[in-house]
């Protein structure tokens, strides 16, 4: 007997850093390719105490509602979201979920939505499994009038919905200066077409804070509709899978209604934790330490990439760079040199919008976020030997 298999689903393309997590399992591997925090980016006590008091909690054993727990949306909205008037926050397991019940919202099967190029791969994941056309646009630090998206605007019908990572962005780790933000805000009220903005690492800056988020910044343009997401996951733990979505109110309940169509509601005893933990007030030190902690990786792995003739985008805050190598060294077999110099990257060509574009290769995203900075100086020397091999 031969099952059918729905196209969407059958056509979801292997995502390429999941498929790195074997060699990162390897001995003596330095990873650079994963974007997790390492170790000592946890307040380990604080969440051992959370977690001991969602314990007790009957709720965190119990179902709950799909809007998420009411206790715990009032205190993501008390530390570390700003709901606008007329929008509402539901909890998602990530920011992964929203992107997920975002594009679903607005795009239906055959349709289009823009997304950034270089992007993050789990993205097109989303895409293909709703059916889903992702088109990728690009917008150059120094592009304020956003010609390159006007031109992806101009040449593609049906366009849904435009996903932006605007702030410390993944994987060039780039941030949109306020004048691209609301030109953008801007260009997409235009054409009717809602933003989803991803904002896990806009918390993780290392000297300023970076411009307002999209969502902020709404409304002072016209006609503008912004879904934003954000996740606890980059500044607490992945591992709890907590984040949320803020939408505007019709557009929010009918994301409640998706999300209680696919899995009913957020996991009770995560959202406990985050809870009792935003309750006990460690967050805002917790972030100012981990700040610090990135800033000082991110100078150290930086320093050793120049002084080997890599050319390092600057960025301000974040967990990622997404240098280019050394223009006269060969790379098509870099990857292979690494791995047996024992360091992990993750090659460009995994970010583009369109497999088999040739785009990037040039290029490659490194984690600065996961290895204490001994090791970071160490899997960056192994880099340049891998390239200098």
């Amino acid at each position: 007997m031969t099952v059918s298999i729905n196209p969407f689903i059958a056509g979801i393309p292997t995502n390429p850093l999941r498929a790195l997590f074997p060699y990162g399992a390897r001995p003596s591997m330095l990873n650079l390719a994963a974007g997790h925090p390492s170790k000592d980016a946890y307040d380990l006590q604080g969440l051992a105490e959370a977690a001991a008091r969602a314990a007790r909690d009957f709720s965190a054993w119990t179902y709950g509602s799909s809007a998420g727990d009411p206790a715990l949306v009032g205190a993501l909205a008390e530390t570390v979201a700003t709901v606008p008037a007329g929008q509402r926050l539901l909890v998602t397991s990530g920011s992964q979920q929203g992107i997920d019940l975002a594009i679903r919202t607005f795009a239906p099967p055959g349709a289009t939505v823009l997304v950034p190029e270089p992007v993050y791969p789990a993205v097109l994941s989303t895409c293909a499994a709703a059916g889903v056309v992702p088109v990728g646009y690009q917008i150059a630090p120094d592009d304020t009038e956003l010609v390159g998206l006007k031109a992806v605007l101009a040449a593609n019908r049906d366009v849904r919905a435009l996903y932006a990572l605007p702030t410390f962005g993944n994987p060039t780790g780039d941030t949109l200066s306020l004048a691209q933000r609301l030109q953008l805000l801007a260009l997409c009220a235009q054409h009717d077409m809602p933003v989803i903005e991803d904002a896990p690492y806009s918390e993780l800056w290392f000297c300023a804070p970076p411009p307002p988020s999209l969502l902020d910044l709404a409304g002072q343009v016209d006609g503008c509709t912004v879904v934003h997401l954000g996740s606890l996951s980059k500044i607490m733990s992945p591992g709890l899978r907590i984040g949320w979505l803020i939408a505007p109110e019709r557009i929010a309940s009918m994301m409640q209604e998706a999300r209680q169509a696919g899995d009913l509601q957020p996991n009770a005893l995560a959202q406990r934790v985050a809870f009792h933990y935003l309750q006990l007030g460690r967050l805002a030190d917790h972030v100012v330490r981990v700040r610090a902690l990135y800033a000082d990786r991110h100078d150290a792995l930086v320093d050793v990439l120049t002084d080997a003739g890599f050319t390092v985008p600057k960025v301000e805050g974040g967990m990622f760079i997404f240098p280019f190598l050394p223009a006269d060294r060969g790379n098509s077999d870099l990857f292979e040199r690494a791995i047996a110099q024992n360091v992990l990257f993750a090659p460009g060509p995994a970010f583009c919008a369109r497999a088999g574009s040739g785009l990037f290769a040039d290029r490659l995203r490194l984690c600065f976020a996961g290895l204490a900075k001994p090791d970071i100086v160490l899997a960056a020397k192994r880099l340049v030997a891998a390239v200098r091999t």
